[in-house]
């Protein structure tokens, strides 16, 4: 519907999602012969919004979308060189506990770890960031798209991810939401949507047991001992922890990774269903009349008319008439070269046209 205070195309059928305007009168009675304003004035006008309430606008992904595919991917990339060097430190570490000779120095292994495992950590925060403003945009979004059930309101989907046991299960959940109501064929469907279910619980189990594998790696790992002597229990555990928390450290990396290239499926999936939406806002707000076409240089398509009117016609003033009429001479008889006169006939007289008036004769 078009709304009548801002004249924005609104995708509510009770207010708009430009201006927030809202209409409580009910729909006109086409039998009714009351005025619209007589009909219409027991309701009131409209009122003012509430301090603080803004009307929902679509705002674009794209942007958040791509710098999300590139933080993704580097993650990835960072994430896969830190579980390199976690499992080259277990490998160590396990030559160590069986007596062997290392074969590297474990130092170098040591800032191999700490280099690679830092800047996976700051791209790990980086994407966090950007996913949950890009997350938050498309939930609210659903505002401005087909009414869609939500369990959650749009202050948890930043909320949701930081409040401790929330956070294992709601963000899920709002994402099915965000899936469903971005989807445009999903009303077509009777409210399915191929592949949301699948995607979204493969992406969020990886990602929630990378976390919990990483922390009990990393929890686990003892802190005395190690200067004990070589092949005591002290020292024989206090490695043996190292190696077991590196090991899982490693492949808490490799669920990242899954992680990351499921997330980089579903942020493509949701952008794409949105996209679709926001070419149709475009559409339908460019609408304007058409531009009255230009005149052409061709005399044929000017603006003037083609047939232009004579000016107006002034009679001409009144002259007295003449005395006397001229006479008509006749033609000379040509020569009788020797024959009587009474053999020639007379020549016949010319007919003469009428004479022309000098002025033209005044209109009617």
């Amino acid at each position: 519907m078009l709304c009548p205070s801002c004249g924005a195309r609104s995708t509510l059928p009770d207010r708009c999602t430009n201006c927030g305007h809202q209409e409580y009168a009910p729909p006109a009675d086409a039998t009714s012969t009351t005025s619209t304003d007589a009909r219409f004035a027991r309701f009131g006008p409209a009122p003012a919004p509430p301090m603080g309430w803004y009307a929902p606008v679509f705002r674009s992904l794209r942007g958040l979308a791509t710098a999300l595919y590139i933080l993704l991917g580097a993650t990835a990339v960072l994430s896969l060189l830190a579980a390199i060097a976690l499992f080259h430190r277990a490998n160590l570490v396990d030559q160590t506990l069986h007596g062997g000779w290392l074969t590297a120095d474990p130092d170098a292994a040591n800032r191999s770890i700490a280099v690679w495992w830092g800047l996976a950590s700051l791209a790990i925060v980086a994407t966090m960031v950007v996913f949950v403003i890009w997350f938050h945009r498309a939930r609210c979004n659903v505002e401005v798209l087909p009414p869609s059930p939500q369990h959650f309101s749009s202050g948890w989907a930043i909320g949701g991810w930081f409040c401790p046991v929330v956070n294992l299960c709601f963000p899920l959940l709002i994402a099915h939401d965000i899936w469903k109501a971005s989807d445009p064929r999903a009303p077509l469907r009777g409210g399915l949507t191929p592949g949301r279910h699948p995607l979204l619980w493969t992406w969020w189990s990886t990602y929630v047991a990378a976390n919990i594998v990483i922390v009990l790696g990393v929890t686990g790992r003892e802190s005395d001992g190690g200067n004990d002597s070589i092949g005591s229990d002290g020292w024989t555990t206090y490695h043996e922890s190292y190696r077991t928390a590196d090991t899982a450290a490693g492949w808490a990396f490799l669920l990242l990774i899954a992680a990351a290239g499921l997330a980089i499926a579903v942020v493509a999936r949701i952008t794409t269903f949105q996209s679709e939406y926001e070419r149709a806002f475009h559409a339908a707000a460019g609408l304007r009349p058409m531009a009255p076409m230009q005149p052409m240089a061709h005399p044929m398509y000017t603006m003037q008319p083609m047939y232009r009117p004579y000016p107006p016609y002034t009679a001409p003033p009144v002259q007295p008439a003449p005395t006397a009429y001229p006479t008509w001479q006749s033609h000379p008889a040509p020569p009788d070269h020797g024959r009587p006169a009474e053999d020639h006939p007379a020549p016949p007289v010319p007919r003469q046209p009428p004479a022309k008036p000098q002025h033209p004769p005044a209109p009617f």
